[in-house]
């Protein structure tokens, strides 16, 4: 099915014969089986819906054959058959269609003249007819989940039914109960039908993932499935815990003006989710600069938004403008850039990171995806390639899911002929580090490779710098990895001692192309001001392999001086006692301070740090009831900021988590807590509010 996929991909509209529309028929219904049902699929949404419009152009060209032999179009009715469901089938009042989409200005221009074409008239010119009409339209986002139907009557919800396939609906009414921000009796009386699209938020999402990942439970390969079998479960108390959110996108009868716009407004005044986008504008020229400038928008919300919905915004035109069996002809769907396509490995490159680990980084054939252009993406690791089993020139899928660094997820197909100048090549550990060509090592108890010169390997001190001075440690302004990596290059710094003496090499920074005078000063005054750090930042910063702040804030606790820290006189068992310290930790801090090299380091960095130790204080607050405890915090505090919170805990030896379980100590609440207040409660945890929080952390 993939060599016939990439064929009629491959082939023009114009091209097609008759047989490749039956074809294209199959492969269109065993990729919507695909996604569907299996939870998988072989090639990309964009993909799949420029081969749907295929479909449609080439239905039409053929139409008279078609006719001829009686062989039904299937362009429109393009469907799974779901699997087998236990819930109860209903009819539906009206129909449910989809919409249909597109990428890019040139068709959003052509659906604006299509408005217009359809709407009945007197014969003006073009221009008087728009001029007369003055169409304007919605934009909102399109959540493209579970469509779900809520029906009311007499103020009470009293049916939640979602599509089955085309013609049948399911009764998942007690299922769509336990949906917190779904309102159960609203202030309208008449009979009224909400559609709606359930979402699973991505932080619910990445929770459900990595806790079936502990249980050794499935995991979902995206929010959209996992929305939909939570909403189907058996047992609506899973449906429940698995934190779903619904937005209103559609109604019936509840016109309370010719706008949509309008209408659907008014359902926030009868507490409905609506889109948190949704804007109204004169014209189409308008609506594509908004589309044009809206990528960073996506950044900020908690749900996986690719599409967004263009409506007439006069619903009085909406049956003049009239539907297809497919599609409503007034609104059309525009999708970002696909987050997902195909591309070909043209080469591999191995990556060196702070720790020493290798891994291997694709080049690509470039490929535009959310708006930039991508030439690497991540392979993880060499356990994940022969998993993949992915070869240089085989053609992969990319996932760059909200603008991070993208990835390749599985293998599209193998390349079948490689370039004639290139051999289709397996992708190996290198046997030597391609930094610093020291003989590459294994970690005979992960898939790790790694490169062991972890003092003079140029790749790990450059990565090594640049998390050292990041914001979550150091938090030095105006030094920036590329910065980090030339001053390297010209040996102004050597390590992290070299970067607190960076202002003696003001003069040969001052030559360099783009240093100027007051920006060089401001980087100096940003490095004083860290020169004040506490023994937990500095451990962190120090970039010791698998030590991060909590190992860090515990470690701390086996240094009380400087002399401790120039001698250190810790066996691998002494350091094993601490809280939450793997042997892998213990074995990384023994090496790291018992190295020669790296005690001349500290000597250095002692001689212009002024190191604050905490465990004198500790002793003394030993009696402190957050003394080594898990503590979490729930909502906002109008005289304090959670990071200050947080700040206090971690000077009397605080253990902070971010969610109530059994294992919490204690609940920092504030006055509007809810979820987290209730879960306290029913595990009897202590809770605190700020005062008691503050007389605590004083005596």
């Amino acid at each position: 099915m993939q060599k016939k996929t990439k064929i009629l991909q491959n082939k023009k509209t114009s091209e097609f014969i008759f047989e490749d529309i039956l074809d294209l028929q199959n492969i269109l219904e065993y990729h919507s089986d695909l996604y569907y049902n299996k939870d998988t699929s072989e090639i990309s949404d964009k993909e799949y819906d420029d081969l749907l419009k295929k479909l449609e152009k080439s239905e039409d060209k053929f139409s008279d054959i078609f006719n001829e032999k009686k062989i039904d179009k299937k362009a429109n009715k393009i469907w799974a058959e779901l699997i087998e469901s236990t819930f109860k089938k209903v009819a539906h009042s009206r129909p449910m269609i989809s919409l249909w989409n597109t990428y890019n200005e040139e068709d959003l221009n052509d659906f604006d003249e299509r408005v217009y074409k359809n709407i009945t008239s007197p014969q003006p010119s073009p221009l008087e007819e728009r001029e007369l009409l003055k169409i304007n339209y919605t934009l909102e986002f399109k959540f493209d989940w579970l469509w779900v139907e809520l029906i009311y009557d007499n103020w009470k919800l009293i049916q939640a039914i979602t599509r089955w396939n085309w013609v049948e609906w399911e009764d998942v009414t007690q299922n769509v109960f336990q949906i917190t921000n779904i309102p159960k009796i609203i202030e309208y009386k008449k009979y009224l039908e909400i559609r709606w699209e359930v979402v699973m938020p991505i932080s619910s999402f990445n929770r459900l993932n990595k806790n079936a990942l502990e249980k050794w439970e499935k995991v979902f390969s995206n929010p959209r499935n996992a929305a939909s079998w939570s909403l189907r479960m058996k047992d609506n108390r899973i449906t429940k815990q698995r934190k779903l959110a619904f937005y209103a996108y559609d109604f019936w009868d509840l016109i309370i003006s010719d706008s949509y716009f309008d209408c659907t407004k008014n359902l926030e005044k009868l507490w409905f989710k609506i889109s948190s986008f949704f804007e109204q504008y004169s014209e189409i020229s308008e609506v594509i600069e908004k589309i044009y400038n809206f990528t960073d928008y996506k950044n900020n919300i908690d749900f996986e938004v690719d599409w967004l919905v263009l409506k007439v915004n006069n619903v009085d035109l909406w049956q003049e403008i009239w539907f297809t069996q497919h599609h409503p002809k007034y609104a059309i769907a525009y999708k970002f850039p696909a987050a997902i396509l195909t591309t070909d490995i043209l080469s591999v490159v191995h990556q060196v990171w702070r720790t020493g680990t290798i891994t291997p980084v694709a080049n690509l054939e470039p490929i535009n995806i959310g708006w930039a252009i991508i030439r690497r993406a991540t392979l993880h690791n060499y356990e994940e390639c022969e998993k993949l089993q992915v070869w240089v020139w085989d053609s992969v899928f990319i996932k760059r899911a909200w603008e991070v660094i993208p990835k390749i997820i599985w293998v599209a197909n193998t390349s079948p002929q490689p370039s004639p100048l290139e051999e289709r090549e397996y992708i190996l550990p290198p046997k030597f580090c391609p930094s610093c060509w020291t003989l590459i090592k294994k970690d005979n108890e992960k898939v790790r490779y790694y490169c062991p010169n972890n003092l003079n390997c140029f790749e790990q001190k450059k990565h090594k710098l640049i998390y050292a001075i990041g914001k979550q440690w150091l938090n030095i302004d105006w030094f920036w990895k590329a910065q980090v990596e030339l001053f390297l290059k010209l040996n102004l710094i050597s390590d992290l001692y070299s970067i607190f003496k960076l202002e003696e090499k003001k003069e040969k920074i001052l030559q360099l192309e783009w240093f100027q005078e007051k920006s060089v000063d401001n980087l100096f005054n940003a490095i004083n001001d860290r020169k004040n750090i506490n023994i937990t930042t500095l451990l962190i910063s120090l970039a010791i392999s698998w030590v991060g702040k909590k190992a860090s804030q515990e470690l701390s606790r086996l240094f009380t001086s400087e002399f401790e820290l120039l001698n250190f006189n810790y066996s691998l068992e002494k350091i094993e006692e601490l809280d939450d310290i793997w042997p892998e930790i213990a074995k990384n801090m023994l090496e790291f301070f018992t190295n020669s090299e790296n005690k001349i380091l500290l000597n250095n960095l002692i001689s212009v740090l002024s190191i604050e130790y905490y465990k004198e204080k500790v002793i003394s607050n030993k009696n402190n009831i957050f003394f080594w405890k898990k503590v979490c915090i729930t909502w906002s505090f109008w005289d304090i900021k959670r990071p200050d919170l947080i700040k206090q805990l971690e000077e009397v030896w605080w253990s902070f988590v971010t969610s109530v379980s059994k294992n919490t100590d204690f609940l920092v609440a504030g006055e509007k807590a809810w979820s987290k207040f209730k879960k306290a409660e029913e595990l009897n945890i202590r809770i605190l509010d700020l005062t008691e929080f503050k007389n605590t952390i004083e005596n």
